[in-house]
Order: structure tokens, then C-alpha cells, then sequence
């Protein structure tokens, strides 16, 4: 089945104890509030071995993997028991339909092997999806409720640590580790149009460590289909993210340039539009593979000034009729030479000089997808090309990122 070996479940191999920690309450249909509910304002110590979700009439305990016993073939999934906070396993055995498991306890929960991937289904209709991490363990992924509203479980690198959790609706979660334990929980969703962002300590204050620093700094969590390139949304993405909306917005813009649009996008599309594998193993780029987005605002609503960078020696005369794109040309731009800049959907083109910048209108010419969405789509090109036919970007793009780096 190719899933990793386990020894077989046993009361000496249940689920980590649990701590009185459950002061919390998963908030799946307020948009404008919190995902995560706490009751106090300092979470107790050993917060991830209590942090679980509903999986009907038990709750799984999200930092914890799908067991298989190989010599068995059963699984079996850590979760806390229908009453008080007992540890408990749900176990999963083979039925008559090929890769398909059921639970042993009659709560009606199915498990689907599809090799790389294992999907639970509860009597309820939730679904939770387990992907294969480079360690070999199977760890939560998604979770969709049957209403639509879902979550996705985001990892390090190595899969090892879970990073943070970002719904549906663009709020998200994010675990502040010092070395492999939690320090804080920071939380990021809108309340009447306003980003807003708070952090929950865990336990006593810790002293600063760079681990600690280093995950902080990632400002939202990405959600990431299966097929995804970039397993990761880094610091060092977000670093390049937040230089791009300097460049070219203004002081509220939001830029999405490394394959990820923001956060608050996620009702409207989906977060990760870089490249991506297909079904045939070919990869294929995706809408922001070496191009970027400019927002006015995290949610995609907001006004912003639109600006170029000055030293362009040729631009285009008025945007065009369709997608109302403007180009320039650059000798020198940012760390490359011999670079065309294309800017889509302007609206009230100018050009207004401002010091090292020029400012060439607002966010949001025809292209938007609605009155409400308002945003520019920014491409650079090697050579003095003009505004290449479709066809041909794909081969002339140049990673916005490489185009503009963060000072160390």
C-alpha cells in the first residue's frame, strides 16, 4: 500500500497525554473573527497535544499522524474520545471494497488508500485529506466540511512541524516555534475591511531565538493543492512580497509575486497560482509563475496609487483597449539589464514623476473580475519587447523576485 510501517497500536503506544488546555473553539462560519477562539489571553504549555478538530463523535488531534501497521494492514488515527479529553485511537480495517477501510467502533468514519494520499470521511460528511511528507509520515492536509467552509494544514519544509492553518476565508494561524516547541499562536483575518493580527503566548515568556524570529516573520499562511511546486511560503517570500507592493503601490498595497496571492483572497481564488504538476507528470505554469499581482488591500478591495520605477526611456503612448496594459522600457531595472515592464489593468493613466518613482495611475482597469475586486497584473520581459503576443510571454518572463531582491 506503500504507506510507512508502524507497530501494531497498543495502550503503551497511544496518543501523547492531554493536557486541561481546551480553552479554544474553532470559529468556521463568522468570517469576521478569529478562527481559533481562546478564553484567556496565555495559553498553557503542551497547547499542540490538545489542539484538535471535530471528526464526529470524536476530535482529532491535528499535529498528530496516520498510523498503519503493515503486518495488520490496519490504520489507526490519534484523536480524544467523545467524552472529557481521553486519549484515544480511532482504528480502521480492511473492507470487501478495494481500498476502502472502516472504523472498528461504529461510528460510520471511512478511510480511502489511494496510495500517496488517504482520505478519512466522517458520518457527517466532513473529509480530511492525509499527504505523504518527506519523512514518510501521513499528516492532515485539508479538511472540508460538508457546508464547503475548509482548512488547510500547512508544514515546514520537512514536514516535520506543523507551520499553521489558513481557512477557506483567508484567516490563518501560525505556530511561533524555539526550537521544536510552541512559543505563541498569531493570528491574522479581516474585521470590517482591516487586517487585523494578534498573538497568543504558550506558557512563559521565552527568551528570543532566531528559530523563534524566523518563523514569526512569515506574514500569512498559504493554502497548497496537492500538485503544487513550492511546497512553502517562506520568510524570504514574504520578504520579496512586501518589497514588490513598496515598488509599485501604495502605503496599504499588497503584492502577490512568488506564486501566492494573499490571504484575504481566499474566497475568491484559490491561494497558490504558481507552477504545478499535471495529472501526466508535465509541469505547467501557473497565473503568477514569473508574474505578480498588485492589491490595494489584503482582501483584493482597496484603493492604491500605481507606480513604476524611474529610468525608463520608452513607454507605451495610453493603455491598450483590451487589457488596458502600459509598457516600459528599461536599460537598467533593479538588479537586471535590457528589461521591458508591462503593467495590466490601469486606470487613470499618467505619467507623474515622484522621485525615484513615477506614478502612472490607480489599481483596477477592465480586467477585474468585479466592481468590488481591484488589482494590477505586473510582468517583466528580457529585451526591449514591446508587449509580446501571448504566445510568446511564457518564454520571455523574468521572476519578478529576481528582478527585485530584499536587502539581507
Amino acid at each position: 500500500m506503500g504507506a510507512r510501517p508502524v507497530s501494531r497500536v497498543t495502550e503503551d503506544d497511544r496518543p501523547p497525554a492531554i493536557t486541561a488546555n481546551m480553552d479554544y473553539q474553532w470559529n468556521m462560519t463568522l468570517k469576521e473573527a478569529p478562527l481559533l477562539g481562546f478564553s484567556t489571553d496565555r495559553l498553557k504549555s503542551g497547547f499542540d497535544r490538545s489542539l484538535a478538530y471535530g471528526l464526529d463523535p470524536f476530535r482529532f488531534l491535528i499535529f498528530q499522524p496516520l498510523r498503519y501497521d503493515k503486518i495488520q494492514g490496519d490504520y489507526a488515527l490519534p484523536s480524544l474520545g467523545g467524552e472529557g479529553a481521553a486519549s484515544h485511537f480511532i482504528e480502521f480495517v480492511a473492507t470487501r471494497i478495494n481500498n476502502t477501510y472502516a472504523s472498528t467502533d461504529g461510528s460510520n468514519i471511512q478511510l480511502i488508500d489511494n496510495d500517496s494520499i488517504k482520505s478519512i470521511r466522517s458520518a457527517d460528511g466532513t473529509k480530511y485529506m492525509f499527504m505523504r511528507y518527506p519523512d514518510g509520515e501521513f499528516r492532515c492536509a485539508t479538511i472540508k466540511e460538508a457546508s464547503g467552509a475548509s482548512l488547510n494544514l500547512l508544514y515546514t519544509a520537512n514536514g516535520l512541524m506543523l507551520h499553521g492553518v489558513v481557512d477557506s476565508n483567508g484567516r490563518s494561524l501560525t505556530f511561533n516555534y524555539n526550537n521544536t516547541e510552541i512559543v505563541s499562536i498569531t493570528q491574522n483575518w479581516m474585521e470590517h475591511s482591516e487586517g487585523i493580527t494578534k498573538t497568543w503566548n504558550v506558557g512563559d515568556p521565552p527568551p528570543p531565538r532566531a528559530s523563534w524570529v524566523k518563523h514569526s516573520h512569515v506574514i500569512a499562511l498559504k493554502a497548497l493543492p496537492a500538485n503544487a511546486i513550492t511546497l512553502l511560503y517562506t520568510a524570504e517570500m514574504a520578504a520579496s512580497d512586501l518589497l514588490l507592493a513598496q515598488i509599485f503601490g501604495g502605503p496599504s498595497a499588497v503584492a502577490g509575486a512568488n506564486g501566492f496571492e494573499p490571504a484575504g483572497l481566499a474566497a475568491t481564488y484559490p491561494l497558490y497560482r504558481g507552477d504545478v504538476i499535471g495529472e501526466d507528470g508535465v509541469e505547467r505554469r501557473g497565473h503568477l509563475s514569473f508574474a505578480m499581482h498588485l492589491y490595494g488591500s489584503a482582501d483584493g478591495t482597496g484603493e492604491s496609487p500605481l507606480y513604476v520605477p524611474a529610468g525608463f526611456t520608452s513607454h507605451s503612448a495610453q493603455p491598450s483597449p483590451t487589457d488596458a496594459v502600459v509598457t516600459f522600457y528599461y536599460p537598467k531595472l533593479g538588479n537586471l539589464a535590457d528589461v521591458t515592464l508591462a503593467v495590466f489593468h490601469v486606470a487613470d493613466f499618467q505619467v507623474s514623476p515622484e522621485g525615484e518613482r513615477v506614478r502612472i495611475g490607480n489599481l483596477g482597469g477592465p480586467g477585474g473580475s468585479s466592481s468590488l475586486y481591484k488589482h494590477s497584473h505586473i510582468e517583466f520581459y528580457r529585451g526591449n519587447t514591446g508587449l509580446p503576443s501571448p504566445a510568446a510571454r511564457a518564454a520571455l518572463r523574468v521572476d519578478p523576485a529576481k528582478v527585485f531582491s530584499p536587502k539581507p
